[in-house]
């Protein structure tokens, strides 16, 4: 029998993810070599008929010709499959029993729906959930936890006889899934832990960690490895390490940042610029594969949660030995770039660094000199801001003009008291100085990824693909119904997008716009191949500028240094670039979770906002409209459902194609982006559910 039928039926009699090595343990007693297995499993995955799911382990899929990539549930019931050909969108009758976060292989429609990409779940790879987090019921014997992530569609019964956990009704519970739901059987599970009622304090903002499986503490061998690490700037500035102490140099950031991982100088030479981004030399500290790595890899992120940051790495690092606190000496990477006047490159250079910050300026305090021309605190941090505004306007502009696109966004954030309650709602905006920070953070990234690229370097890039043409399908119909000059989006180029963004500036509709825009672009993420990036119009591009907190950038910063000090035949570079493939799907899996827990605890807190609001009226805009229901975003930024249980004034018919909820009598239509008065009727915090009422 040829090697990759072999290979195959020992994949398929395991029934589970193999190695390599397992299926030619199964094959040497046939005379089978290691090259002729590895050559029999790559003709099999490139078929179809076998999948690589990470970690060097292949399973042998049901049928051929289908995709594999792991499911990203939404709230609202469907989900979007990540997968070499871009998301895959998958209708809820279409899931089959896949949860959160599985591995999937998927059967693409031959016809893309208004959603564009879509197709069926015909197989689950591999489990990703082990948990449910939910609220508590109990009959008799039995309890039922119901999911309080509303990602998870599947409620988990367990035994309660013997358990030694006996929780009251309606607490938040942990329970350990023991079998996963099929056609004809109920997810089953046993109780793991009893966070209390839902409305205990931290009780919310716990269920949110324990659903995205989030780590928040540091293990003894990580904390004993990062308190023996000590500055040693005297003695790296003696093996060649640039001073660049006397250089004046300011850090902007939050007012409520911990940890400092860039810094900038700038200064006017020569009719144009010489700018220096200098970054935190993480590597310096976290050698590859240390308990520190490896904790770092898992987590790949920092979680910046409603009440707490849950690091990537331990505070020593973090906010310490690592972190740009003024007058402090710091080890940094340094990026230095001449520009002309009019924001291009004219040359750069990449070095291990020694700074000093002389200032810790804000955001806000830095657009209020701007913007009212007040006093500054010296001479020199009112020339280094003007000369990197300058700067910055310059760089902009030529971002700009090759089709880099700047959405228009709000970032919501909930204030805390010091209890943890929600008192208010921050509602941030891009403004002068943020924009000044990320125009020198993007051309640092620029230039290490082009540097890298022209070096043909192995390297961890960040790509965002080209938009699929069926996903901008329902951006036209939107279009169409606010009548805008620009209706044909078709392939189109980042320009075409930018004269959507501009028309929508200072319209009733303008975030709305931005976010289907977002919605309807592919996700950026990490790859080791070059790809351009869609979003910054940029060739190359890659993340440099945060090694504190994230995972990515440290990565890269281990193979500059390698790079450039020609030992990426050495270790650990080596060993990096054998792992690269799987950094970038797992450090970009990551992302979307951080992010979706960010979300959830912001949401979390809106909901116990809202309670002190129920019977009140707020004006919104419909965010979504669904066959069940409309979904109101209030300036506030929270989102409800408004059901159509609540609409008794008619029977309304949903027309999906253009996004309609038509009154069947009386003709009344609720339409995306329409204005409207709302009642909060009512909130579940644990679930982060607002439920609206007409008003």
């Amino acid at each position: 029998m040829r090697p990759d039928k072999l290979a195959l039926k020992v994949l398929r009699t395991l029934g589970r993810p193999a190695s390599a090595e397992e299926v030619l343990a199964e094959l040497q007693r046939q005379g089978t070599t290691r090259e002729r297995v590895l050559a029999a499993l790559a003709a099999l995955v490139h078929s179809g008929a076998v999948v690589e799911v990470g970690d060097g382990r292949y399973l042998a899929l049901r049928s051929r010709n289908l995709v594999v990539g792991r499911l990203s549930m939404n709230r609202r019931g469907f989900g979007f499959v990540s997968t070499p050909l871009g998301e895959v969108y998958i209708a809820r009758r279409d899931i089959h029993g896949a949860l959160h976060g599985d591995t999937v292989a998927v059967r693409l429609h031959a016809q893309g729906g208004r959603e564009g990409r879509s197709g069926e779940i015909v197989q689950v790879l591999e489990r990703s959930l082990r948990s449910v987090v939910g609220r508590f019921e109990r009959h008799g014997d039995l309890g039922i936890v119901v999911p309080t992530d509303p990602r998870v569609r599947s409620d988990v019964f367990v035994d309660l006889r013997g358990s030694t956990l006996q929780p009251r009704p309606n607490d938040v519970v942990v329970a350990r899934i023991t079998r996963y739901p099929t056609a004809r059987d109920a997810m089953q599970g046993v109780l793991e832990e009893v966070l209390g009622p839902a409305d205990a304090p931290g009780v919310d903002v716990a269920i949110v960690i324990r659903e995205h499986s989030l780590r928040e503490s540091f293990g003894e061998e990580v904390e004993s490895e990062a308190d023996a690490l000590v500055q040693d700037v005297e003695a790296e500035l003696r093996r060649g390490r640039a001073d660049l102490r006397d250089l004046f140099t300011i850090t902007i950031d939050p007012a409520d940042a911990k940890d400092f991982d860039d810094a900038i100088s700038v200064e006017r030479r020569d009719g144009g610029y010489r700018l220096w981004v200098h970054i935190a030399d993480v590597s310096h500290y976290v050698a590859w594969d240390g308990a520190i790595d490896q904790e770092a890899r898992i987590r790949a992120t920092s979680v910046y949660l409603v009440d707490r940051v849950l690091p990537m790495l331990p505070e020593r690092l973090s906010n310490e030995i690592c972190s740009l606190k003024p007058g402090e000496d710091r080890l940094t990477f340094t990026v230095e770039v001449d520009c002309d006047k009019s924001g291009d490159v004219q040359g750069y250079r990449l070095y291990p660094s020694v700074i000093q910050s002389d200032r810790r300026l804000d955001y806000d305090s830095v657009d209020s000199w701007i913007a009212e021309n007040a006093a500054y605190p010296d001479a020199d941090a009112r020339r280094t801001v003007e000369t990197l505004r300058s700067l910055a306007s310059a760089l902009h502009q030529r971002r700009q003009a090759r089709g880099s696109l700047d959405f228009e966004t709000v970032e919501a954030r909930v204030v805390l008291d010091e209890a943890g309650r929600p008192l208010d709602v921050s509602l941030r905006r891009r403004t002068v100085a943020t924009n000044m920070i990320e125009e020198a953070m993007v051309l640092a990234n620029e230039v290490v990824a082009r540097h890298m690229r022209d070096a043909r370097a192995p390297m961890l890039y960040r790509i965002h693909e080209d938009p699929d043409p069926d996903a901008l399908a329902q951006i036209a119909v939107i279009l169409k119904e606010f009548d805008y000059p620009i209706k044909d989006v078709h392939g189109a180029s980042p320009q075409t997008f930018q004269r959507i963004i501009a028309f929508a500036r200072g319209r009733p509709e303008e975030l709305l716009i931005n976010a289907l825009l977002v919605r309807a672009l592919e996700r950026a993420r990490y790859a080791d191949y070059l790809e351009s990036h869609f979003g910054l119009a940029s060739e190359a591009y890659c993340h440099f500028t945060s090694p504190i907190r994230r995972y990515p950038d440290l990565i890269v910063h281990r193979l500059l240094k390698a790079q450039l000090t020609q030992a990426l035949e050495a270790e650990p570079a080596v060993s990096i670039t054998g792992e690269l493939t799987w950094l970038a799907d797992h450090c970009s899996t990551m992302e979307r979770e951080a992010e979706s827990a960010e979300n959830a605890s912001q949401r979390v807190k809106l909901a116990e906002l809202m309670t002190e609001h129920i019977g009140e009226v707020f004006d919104g805009f419909i965010s979504s409209v669904m066959s069940f229901g409309l979904f109101v975003q209030l300036e506030n930024t929270a989102e409800g459902l408004a059901h159509v249980r609540s609409m008794t004034d008619d029977f309304y018919r949903f027309e999906p194609e253009r996004f309609m909820l038509v009154g069947e009598k009386r003709g009344a239509v609720y339409r995306l982006g329409q204005k409207v008065r709302v009642r909060v009727a009512g909130v579940s915090i644990a679930e982060r559910k607002i439920d609206l009422e007409l008003a």
